[in-house]
């Protein structure tokens, strides 16, 4: 997209606050016109009230200049106050759209795309969008307004002395051209550094824990650093560009005026073209009147490079394609029974296929468990049921609906997610926990909070469930996080419920109340599981084996066994030595006899721990 194409669609954003647009237009245009008036009077005053020594002239001519400075001061106001305003509510507008184009993109944008990137695009580069509105268009356009006005007037004076006196600067056009040249690419590298260090300090902030164990600061520091000298660098560059332009176009300026008074002196004293004292002082005063501006142009070229460069990186998340999203014809969910096909299901991740030929039925209440080596497809197939990604081939249904032929604002709140990294918000406990029904009542909370084990330990702390844990819910333990991930997704009661029931980083009375947790919420409940434990294994009403995106084998946890497959070495890997375990727990409080009962079974084994203590 050309710069002209991105300049268009930037400026579309006024069209909302095309009232406030008009006002801050008539400030800009009436303050040039009243800043042109004034030279006028003072040719008037010289070759009028000096030459005739009119006082009575003098002193109206000086009121009137008052009066025009006072309008001038509204004019100004006007001009100012509605373009901030105007900016500031155009960069509210874009950083609300992009936000909310970032919470409709797919996932698979999110796998490729830096967090500090979007970051970066949605605090700095519309920053650099905004400053263009509140300076450079306003003050741009005051600019060319006021050069337009005065070389009309010059002109229409005295044709001879204007063309004499802007005769210098044609060549400053000529460098402000070249200017724009070179620091649009220039600006373009100093952005890309400010990414740069942003998503290096984010993943920084994220990881410290792992930089600190490491002992890798040093080295962290030193990749900082090196970042932030090419910056520093490209900065400078940007820096030697914009003085050099001011300089010359001083310069410029100061050649203009001494050409205008010392030709315009010549032409006064030999009376060529009608020139006057008045007229030569009056045009040296229209050279000074612009002269700011014109040395301003070089800084509003550099507003016009930066507000540009930065739309581009802004409108390439805006257009970025919504691959995952309601169809035109897409009806309400209805409340969901729980029963969940894959048909024919195959899955491609940028053109890798990862799961091939999927088929499942899962019935209302049953429990299918997920197995399978790292990469087997066990996260891409549960990420299909909320319609995180599309099918490639065949379709997911739910109660006999195709997924993609129902709006995802209906469906996904009907489905509980629970993972091993159970993310949180920067917010209270009782924020986080009625995150998926904001307006539910403080017992429901609490009720819930008591099944999910998590209530307890809220209540230890010294502000309860008004407690702020902090950003993702570093304050929490891993098992207090997973624990209030559970109570949060019991709140919603969803009938179909996706987990990864993984327990392995935390210690075994944490692993119990979890486990116990999850018992209660996969009660009734059609529930996928990548299954790491021997209990989820065994109470599974489907077990399926996936491997290289593929269902090797599927059955229940006896069937499987019996077969000696693919299962069989799963379970002799990783699983047997929890069911030893169990055993030997159940040895110890004299329990061997019991075989195989679910809710029984887990309140003995916790006796025979408390008895073994």
């Amino acid at each position: 997209m050309s710069n002209f194409a991105i300049w268009k669609r930037l400026m579309g954003y006024m069209r909302p606050y095309w009232k406030w647009t008009a006002t801050a237009l008539f400030g800009i245009v009436g303050g040039s016109a009243l800043a042109i008036t004034i030279p006028s009077l003072l040719r008037w005053v010289i070759d009028v009230g000096v030459e005739r020594d009119d006082q009575t002239f003098m002193l109206r001519a000086g009121l009137l200049v008052v009066t025009l400075g006072i309008v001038r001061g509204f004019t100004g106001f006007c001009a100012r106050y509605f373009g901030e305003r105007l900016s500031h509510h155009i960069a509210y507008d874009i950083r609300n759209e992009l936000y909310n184009k970032v919470q409709h993109l797919h996932f698979g944008y999110h796998d490729k795309t830096q967090t500090g990137m979007l970051i970066t695009r949605a605090i700095s580069d519309v920053d650099e969008m905004q400053r263009y509105f509140a300076n450079g268009l306003l003050d741009g356009l005051s600019t060319m307004l006021l050069l337009l006005g005065v070389v009309v007037v010059m002109f229409v004076s005295s044709p001879p002395l204007a063309v004499v006196a802007l005769l210098p600067v044609l060549p400053l056009v000529v460098m402000s051209k070249s200017y724009a040249a070179r620091i649009d690419p220039q600006w373009k590298k100093v952005m890309e550094h400010v990414q740069n260090l942003s998503e290096h300090l984010q993943q920084n902030a994220l990881g410290a824990q792992v930089v600190r164990a490491f002992a890798r600061e040093k080295y962290e520091l030193k990749k900082f650093g090196d970042e932030n000298a090419k910056l520093f660098t490209d900065q400078l560059r940007l820096v030697n560009l914009w003085t050099t332009y001011m300089p010359v176009s001083n310069f410029v300026i100061a050649c203009c005026v001494a050409m205008t008074l010392f030709v315009g002196g010549l032409m006064e004293r030999n009376n060529f073209a009608g020139v006057t004292v008045g007229m030569v002082v009056s045009f040296n005063a229209y050279v000074l009147l612009i002269g700011q501006p014109v040395r301003f142009l070089g800084f509003v070229i550099l507003l016009f490079t930066q507000a540009v460069t930065s739309s581009r990186r802004v409108f390439e998340i805006l257009d970025a394609p919504i691959e995952i999203d309601d169809d035109p014809d897409a009806k309400e969910m209805p409340a969901i029974q729980g029963y969940v096909n894959f048909e024919n299901v195959s899955f491609a991740y940028d053109s890798e296929p990862v799961l091939k030929n999927i088929n499942i039925e899962a019935k209302p209440g049953q429990i299918v468990a997920l197995l399978g080596q790292t990469g087997s497809g066990k996260s891409s197939l549960i990420n299909l049921i909320p319609r995180f990604y599309d099918v490639t081939e065949g379709r997911v249904t739910i109660d006999g609906i195709d997924i993609r032929d129902v709006r995802l604002s209906t469906l996904r709140p009907q489905i509980g997610i629970v993972l091993q990294e159970s993310v949180l918000f920067s917010a209270t406990i009782r924020e986080n926990i009625a995150y998926g029904r904001p307006e539910i009542g403080m017992d429901e909370i609490i009720a819930a909070a008591k099944a999910a084990n998590a209530h307890d330990f809220i209540l230890e702390f010294p502000q309860g469930y008004e407690t702020e844990i902090g950003e993702r819910g570093v304050t929490l333990s891993g098992g207090q996080r997973q624990r209030v991930a559970i109570a949060r997704a019991l709140l919603v009661d969803p009938r179909i419920l996706i987990l990864d029931d993984s327990t392995s980083s935390v210690d075994t009375r944490t692993e119990y109340l979890i486990q116990e947790a999850l018992n209660r919420l996969m009660e009734g409940r059609t529930t996928f599981v990548i299954a790491q434990r021997l209990t989820t294994v065994q109470n599974a009403d489907q077990i399926l084996v996936l491997d290289r995106g593929e269902i090797a084998e599927r059955g229940t946890h006896h069937d499987l066994l019996a077969k000696n497959g693919l299962y069989a070495d799963i379970y002799r890997l990783q699983l047997a030595d929890q069911e030893r375990l169990k055993h030997e727990l159940m040895a110890l409080g004299g329990l061997l006899e019991q075989d195989n009962v679910r809710s029984t079974d887990k309140i003995k084994i916790r006796e025979a721990q408390m008895s073994g203590s």
